[in-house]
């Protein structure tokens, strides 16, 4: 056996990569990476062939794919894209593709239509979507009551129908990589190994700092409860007539255009961002933001300036009442899940752990709590494993983490008062409540 020979030998006992079923034997490095802020996990391979080729080495668009790691098979999937380049000894060839939730993040929700439904849980909304591309569904949390209707257009994506109504139950969608939709919330389990960085079980850390947005703002269309008896027009009303039946305007406004709002007291200046829910808020009007209540609040947030911001303006600008338990998730708890994404994507710690397993023998995990001590960036504490990547090639064996704080993906809020974060911020000032 040769030198590259029993190196290819050693990795494929860590590692297995299949293609159609059967083994591919030339592959010299690969990575599996499994993200809460991507719902399907992705991989890549680099092969190396010899020319002439052997028979049936070539790989193909389209191909299955089942990865295992220390004999666990940790995704299921397909190749979807080829990059190679040759000589006249050898071939290097990179292969890559995602898991099978893959094509839920690519295609229409509802190709054939009508793109409605009526009365549905959570839970069979994503399973009706998953279904058509061999994908089953996993409750491991309440989803809440039905919804009376979820409408879409037939060429939104299903990703985008998945995230638009898990947002309103407050639930995380993910998937375990291997064919199966989780509908889960974060945190709930914790690693059996803490990351400790400098002199600890972390071989190289880091970190990537970006700017954020000042001001979440999420818009939707909710269903009037307040129409009048009346129309808004009469056969008695003279052409031109500009006479409206009094208050209708204030209750459609408050019915029908509403918004959700949270307020990053870490960022300096105005920047604001605006998302859309696409669907209605199930919320009551009285309880929902609307009209011209935003233009306050963004004016509000114009003038402040730094420094001394948080101890000027914290104590006066009251927060958005908590949620009440089992009330559906508003417009409010959106806009903050908005902003908590959005702060823990801008500020991303990855640690790299020289092992593909944690001291007990088992995998590394996305959406497992874990201890952080990190005296360079000031983290100590709980931290949320938004991402796992598993790395075995001849020049390195390891497991890349990315950190979260606990709260990134939680609807319900609660993370918010745990004192143990790491890099936990409090809300201040005019934040509102969370969502996703």
């Amino acid at each position: 056996m040769t030198g590259s020979d029993h190196i290819r030998a050693h990795r494929r006992r860590m590692a297995g990569l299949y293609l159609d079923g059967r083994a591919c034997l030339y592959w010299e490095s690969l990575e599996v990476g499994l993200d809460l802020a991507n719902l399907a996990g992705i991989w890549r391979a680099t092969l190396r062939l010899p020319v002439p080729r052997l028979e049936g080495t070539m790989p193909k668009i389209g191909q299955s794919v089942t990865i295992e790691i220390m004999n666990k098979p940790v995704l299921k999937g397909w190749l979807e894209a080829i990059n190679a380049q040759g000589d006249e000894k050898s071939l290097n060839i990179t292969i890559s593709g995602r898991d099978l939730a893959g094509d839920l993040v690519d295609c229409a929700a509802q190709a054939e239509g009508p793109g409605r439904m009526d009365k549905v849980r959570l839970e069979a909304v994503v399973g009706h979507l998953a279904q058509p591309f061999g994908l089953s569904v996993d409750r491991v949390v309440d989803t809440g009551a039905p919804f009376e209707v979820v409408a879409f257009d037939t060429s939104s994506r299903a990703i985008d129908v998945i995230e638009q109504q898990s947002r309103q139950r407050g639930v995380l969608v993910t998937s375990d990589g291997l064919g199966k939709i989780l509908l889960t919330k974060p945190g709930r389990t914790r690693a059996d190994e803490d990351l400790i960085y400098p002199g600890g079980n972390v071989q190289k850390m880091e970190a990537r700092m970006t700017q954020r947005f000042s001001d979440h703002i999420v818009k939707a269309q909710g269903t009037s409860r307040h129409r009048g008896e009346k129309a808004p027009l009469s056969p008695d009303m003279a052409a031109g007539l500009s006479t409206r039946v009094m208050g209708m305007g204030q209750h459609e406004e408050r019915a029908t255009c509403q918004f959700g709002y949270c307020h990053d007291s870490g960022v300096g200046r105005y920047r604001p961002q605006v998302y859309l829910a696409r669907t209605s808020s199930e919320q009551q009007p009285q309880q929902s933001r609307s009209g011209t209540s935003l233009g306050s609040l963004l004016q509000q947030s114009r003038r402040i300036q730094r420094p001394g911001y948080h101890k000027a303006t914290a104590a006066t600008q009251p927060d958005t009442p908590s949620r009440q338990k089992g009330a559906p998730y508003s417009l409010d708890d959106q806009a903050a899940w908005r902003m908590r994404t959005t702060r823990a994507q801008a500020t991303a710690y990855i640690y790299t752990v020289p092992r593909l397993v944690t001291q007990s023998g088992a995998l590394w995990r996305p959406n497992q709590i874990v201890h952080v001590k990190d005296a360079i960036n000031g983290v100590n504490g709980d931290m949320l494993i938004g991402g796992v990547t598993w790395v075995i090639s001849s020049r390195e064996v390891s497991t890349r983490l990315s950190v979260v704080p606990p709260d990134a993906y939680d609807l319900a809020g609660q993370a918010d008062q745990t004192p143990r974060h790491g890099r936990s911020v409090r809300r201040h000032g005019l934040a509102g409540r969370h969502g996703r």
